[in-house]
Parts: structure tokens; C-alpha cells; sequence
């Protein structure tokens, strides 16, 4: 008996040893660094400042290491747990904009650690809607339509566009609802838009410099025979539009037939230039015929793929925000085709 109550003590301190290895190596999350940070306003070329800094360390999820909010174009951040070859997040506001970086732990412990921000204008003077893909998708009731809008920002000095006049795209007056997507970190934010009975919708989205991806589902009743308008406050310099099942019939002129052999299930169409505060439309109805339903909007990205940042730089390289949006397959599709097309014209 003796023995036996050896043995289980004997066990159970190996267990409270291991224990603590353990629960000390979860807690381990790097080497204590001291990080020296200079903050650089692109716009002015001058030293910038920020409300707040956020660091974040993403592994199989995304952990909080620090939240600050610091004083003056540069400043100490102390005892940082920093590992090497960690990846992290790292995401400054400024002028209540956000601005993200996806970095290696080795370039944080590179001093000073420079983050570009920029100051903030209101006006859609120097916007274009450089693309516009269109999937649309009929069901018995209703009609389900996914924007994929490629914004740029072209004024210079390089600003970011925040505050009204927003851009404004041309939706259905009879949606039922609409739902915006957009942001450039790793948890893109989502709004419900409201207001959806004038046709003309805002979206309330602040545009950085260069090129801003933005995504908006909307689904409404379906009627055979219903117009569908594409517009926008600003030029959209090109748009493509693909439909499912493909016995849908799409009625308007200037549309210019695509190939959809290589996305069976869905036929595609280019559409015209349209000049800013002007809108194309065209009407959809279901043949008699049947087709293939291809149900897209139940299909999502992987979730480790959704929630990693992706960058505009390569990862030696990566000092300025990046755009960030969760796509869904198809708009995959589409883009590679894109692509594919200019490659060979």
C-alpha cells in the first residue's frame, strides 16, 4: 500500500512538472524587445502621428499582443514579445483611418520600425471604378446579385478619401436587402445598408491611395423580365457581368458576348465604359429551357485564407496598407480569366 502511495505521488509531481512546462510554453510567445517606432506622413513627407497602435500576432489564430494609444511622431514600446520568423499584424489609426501591415517578427526588430500614414480628404474628384464584376443568380424567388468593385484613388499628394460625398453605385429601387463588405485587415468590417428603395446607395468607405477592393451582396424578389442598372456617381472604366443558371436570357444592346466554356454553368458578357453619373441597363429573364444552377453564394474561401492579411508588397518589403477583402470563389475565376485575356490581346 506503501509502494502504491509512492508511485501515485511519484506521478502526479510529474504531472504538476510537466503541467507547468506546458502551461509556461503556451505563454511564451517571443523574446521581450524594446521597439523603437517612427510614424512618417506620406502626404506632407513630415513626421506624422497616430491614436492608436495595435499588434497582433497570427498563427492558426489571431492574437492581441498589444493596444496603445501613443503620443508624438516617434516612440518606445518596451518589453514586445517578438519571435523571428512570427508573422504579425500590425494596424495604425490615423485621422480615424486604419492603416495594416503584415510583417515578420525580423522586421519589427529591425529600429525604427517606419509606418506610412497619410491625412485624409473628402471629394470623389480623383476616383474611377477601374472594375466592376457583376454575379448575378436566379432561384424560383429570388434574385441575388454580388458586386466585386476594384476602386482607385489617384489624387495626389497621395490622401485617403474618407467622408461625404461618398461614391455611389446604381442598385434595383426593389432590393430587399444589401450587404457591404470592406477593409484591408484580417477581420474586414461588414455594414447592412440601409436606404435601399432610391436606387442610388452610398458606400461609406474610406479609399487609400491606389487601388481598394470592396464587395456588396444584395438579393431582391425576382420577376422575368426585370432591369438591372450599373452606374455609379463616378466612371467605371470596365465591368463584366456572368449569370446563373445559363438559361437566363440577358436583354441590351452593347453587350458584348464572352466565352463561358471555361465556367460551365454560367453565361458571361462584357459590358461598355460608363461615364460618371451615367448608368447601363439591361433586362433579365428565364427561358423556358432548362440550365444548371450553379449556387455560388453558399460557397465560401477557406477560413485560414479569409482571415490572412494580404498584401500589396512582397514580404520583404511590406511598409504601406494593403487591401483586403473576402472573395468568393468565382470572383477568383474571374480575375484569373481577366488576367489570362490581356495577357494574350
Amino acid at each position: 500500500m506503501l509502494l502504491q502511495f509512492k508511485r501515485m505521488g511519484l506521478m502526479a509531481g510529474m504531472l504538476m512538472v510537466f503541467g507547468c512546462t506546458l502551461a509556461l510554453a503556451q505563454s511564451i510567445t517571443g523574446d521581450p524587445v524594446d521597439l523603437n517606432f517612427e510614424i512618417v506622413n506620406v502626404t506632407t513627407g513630415q513626421p506624422g502621428s497616430i491614436e492608436r497602435l495595435q499588434i497582433q500576432y497570427s498563427s492558426t489564430q489571431i492574437s492581441t499582443i498589444l493596444d496603445i494609444h501613443p503620443r508624438g511622431s516617434q516612440f518606445d514600446v518596451p518589453a514586445v514579445p517578438i519571435m523571428e520568423r512570427g508573422k504579425y499584424i500590425m494596424t495604425a489609426w490615423c485621422q480615424e483611418v486604419p492603416y495594416y501591415w503584415s510583417l515578420r517578427g525580423r522586421h519589427l526588430l529591425e529600429s525604427p520600425v517606419k509606418l506610412h500614414v497619410y491625412d485624409t480628404k473628402s471629394g470623389v474628384d480623383d476616383v474611377a471604378m477601374i472594375g466592376l464584376n457583376l454575379l448575378i443568380r436566379q432561384t424560383e424567388s429570388l434574385l441575388k446579385l454580388e458586386y466585386l468593385l476594384q476602386v482607385e484613388n489617384t489624387a495626389r499628394p497621395q490622401v485617403t478619401l474618407n467622408g461625404n460625398p461618398h461614391v455611389m453605385i446604381v442598385l434595383p429601387r426593389d432590393l430587399e436587402s444589401a450587404t457591404l463588405t470592406f477593409g484591408n485587415g484580417p477581420e474586414p468590417e461588414e455594414i447592412q445598408l440601409t436606404g435601399l428603395s432610391g436606387g442610388l446607395i452610398a458606400l461609406p468607405v474610406p479609399l487609400t491611395s491606389g487601388r481598394n477592393m470592396v464587395r456588396l451582396k444584395a438579393t431582391m424578389a425576382w420577376q422575368n423580365g426585370m432591369e438591372i442598372p450599373v452606374g455609379a456617381n463616378v466612371p467605371i472604366q470596365e465591368w463584366s457581368l456572368m449569370a446563373t443558371p445559363e438559361n437566363l436570357s440577358i436583354q441590351a444592346f452593347d453587350l458584348e458576348n464572352a466565352d463561358s466554356a471555361e465556367i460551365p454553368g454560367y453565361i458571361r458578357f462584357k459590358g461598355p465604359a460608363i461615364a460618371a453619373d451615367e448608368s447601363f441597363r439591361f433586362r433579365v429573364a428565364s427561358s423556358p429551357s432548362g440550365g444548371s444552377e450553379e449556387d455560388l453564394f453558399t460557397q465560401s474561401t477557406d477560413d485560414a485564407a479569409e482571415n490572412e492579411p494580404k498584401s500589396t508588397e512582397s514580404e520583404e518589403e511590406e511598409d504601406k496598407g494593403f487591401p483586403f477583402v473576402v472573395l468568393t470563389p468565382i470572383f477568383v475565376v474571374i480575375l484569373v480569366i481577366v488576367v489570362s485575356k490581356r495577357r494574350q490581346s
